[in-house]
């Protein structure tokens, strides 16, 4: 004969101990519904329809869950560790020969920036000392715009003035095309068939080629300016300007070395005038079919993109991609000629 031992302790508000021979169980419920943790580490939900003594037990074991659990697969990811392509310091483009003329913009540069924080305190003009402050900086502002520029005139032979007519033209041909982007970080890629097979990941932002003259500077001849994400350069007939915020430099033609040619580039929506060369999948594998584990895994277009960067020896490094590649073999032909 066996013996049975079974102990029940009513906590109050619903809650239960369960107390038996196979050790201690936990209980909670409200008329209609209980749900139990048994001493074997089962789970149990009663539900029941109070005074028709009908009543439907689940009961879940918790071998079976602890089963289930220990058979997922906890894969780890190793995220591409990115490399930011930057240049150096303003003070590396800073040669004896430019000097003055780079403080000489600085100057205007730093008192347009003052000028821009003494108009915004125009808005408080109740108080007259902002009224003041206010009406210096719409002061400076137009000094800026007016005596304060730059002047530079040049006097160049027939060569030089073709030779800087055909830089123009290069950039303002590339500028014609439907994307421009500037790389500012790149990275290996570990797990290719998450990142669309690409082996190489970068990290693209737009930027703008312009023929506007800056507002610190007047000349009597064309110029080409890259506003970039964290300089501007103005190429001149002589030089290039570089501008980091508020500190300019100068760079020689003979420092510069320009690098074109091409680079498959994965895209999600492909420009109306790049060249698609293939199709890939966003999760891919290795076979190049789509990975079904994942729902909504899109088709993206393969471009073969233009890739020119440009870099010196005194630090710049500028990587930039072009989805025109016509363009970009246009840019090439005529900075070589």
């Amino acid at each position: 004969m066996g013996f049975r031992v079974r102990r029940s302790i009513n906590l109050g508000g619903g809650f239960r101990i369960n107390v038996s021979k196979s050790g201690i169980g936990y209980s909670w419920g409200v008329p209609g519904y209980r749900i139990t943790k048994t001493a074997k580490g089962n789970i149990r939900k009663t539900y029941s329809l109070p005074g028709t003594g009908i009543s439907y037990v689940e009961e879940t074991s918790g071998r079976e869950k602890r089963k289930r659990n220990s058979s997922i697969n906890y894969s780890y990811v190793q995220e591409p560790t990115m490399e930011d392509v930057v240049s150096a310091d303003i003070e590396n483009y800073r040669p004896a020969e430019y000097e003055d003329f780079v403080k000489s913009i600085e100057r205007i540069v730093n008192i347009n920036k003052l000028a821009n924080w003494l108009c915004v305190s125009i808005v408080l003009s109740a108080f007259p000392i902002f009224l003041v402050t206010g009406i210096i900086g719409i002061i400076l502002k137009i000094y800026v715009r007016t005596k304060g520029k730059m002047n530079l005139e040049y006097e160049m032979d027939k060569f030089y003035i073709e030779k800087h007519k055909k830089l123009v033209n290069a950039w303002t041909t590339l500028s014609k095309s439907s994307q421009l982007l500037q790389i500012i970080q790149t990275g290996k890629v570990h797990n290719k068939k998450i990142h669309a097979g690409a082996s190489q990941l970068v990290n693209p932002k737009p930027f703008i080629i312009t023929t506007k003259l800056p507002f610190y500077l007047k000349t009597d001849i064309d110029i080409i300016q890259l506003k970039l994400m964290k300089e501007n350069l103005i190429f001149f007939p002589d030089k290039i300007l570089i501008l980091q915020g508020s500190k300019v430099g100068s760079i020689d033609y003979s420092d510069i070395s320009i690098e074109v040619g091409n680079v498959p580039f994965v895209v999600e929506v492909a420009p109306k005038d790049a060249t698609i060369i293939n199709y890939t999948w966003e999760k891919v594998n290795k076979d190049g079919s789509p990975d079904r584990r994942y729902k909504g895994n899109r088709q993206l277009p393969i471009c073969n993109y233009g890739k020119i960067e440009i870099t010196s020896y005194s630090g710049l490094n500028i990587l930039i991609y072009c989805s025109n590649l016509s363009n970009t073999a246009l840019f090439k032909e005529m900075m070589i000629n």
